[in-house]
């Protein structure tokens, strides 16, 4: 229960505004493997599927969570915009990680929060990251988006 208490705690902390996930991040010039924004956000790549853009951002937790014992090191977020720019925060969300040493992780469903969808995540090795993000919006279809990051 306490560790639960403390998740949705940072969950809140760390939750992005609104504005942010609208942002055109196509246009600041990044390669496409992720950027740091500082303070410890990471952009990374703006994916459209059938109408619907999707833009993942990832926050370093790895201290804060350490302090309490626990092992996730960041949190990721995803969310959506159809082609008018409207936010669509409705629906189910899950990620799929495949680390640099090639296993994938079990889906990890994300929880809906302040027009985005978010869990905290472990990113434990050096290399290459690829997230699958698998969605079913309140339009009923099913999208997959696929982002990645390098760490160094």
């Amino acid at each position: 229960m306490k560790k639960q208490i403390l998740a949705m705690m940072l969950m809140a902390m760390l939750m992005v505004p609104a504005a942010v996930l609208a942002m055109d991040h196509s246009k600041m010039g990044h390669d496409g493997s992720g950027m740091s924004m500082g303070g410890g956000m990471i952009m990374l790549q703006d994916v459209e599927v059938d109408g619907v853009m999707a833009s993942g951002h990832m926050f370093d937790t790895r201290e804060k969570m350490a302090k309490h014992g626990m092992k996730e090191t960041h949190h990721f977020m995803v969310g959506f915009m159809d082609t008018d720019g409207n936010g669509l925060s409705e629906g189910q969300v899950a990620l799929k990680i495949e680390a640099p040493d090639g296993t994938v992780s079990k889906p990890i469903r994300l929880m809906g929060m302040s027009g985005a969808f978010g869990s905290d995540i472990t990113l434990d090795q050096k290399g290459k990251y690829t997230f699958t993000v698998g969605s079913k919006l309140a339009d009923g279809k099913k999208r997959s988006f696929s982002m990645h990051y390098k760490t160094m």
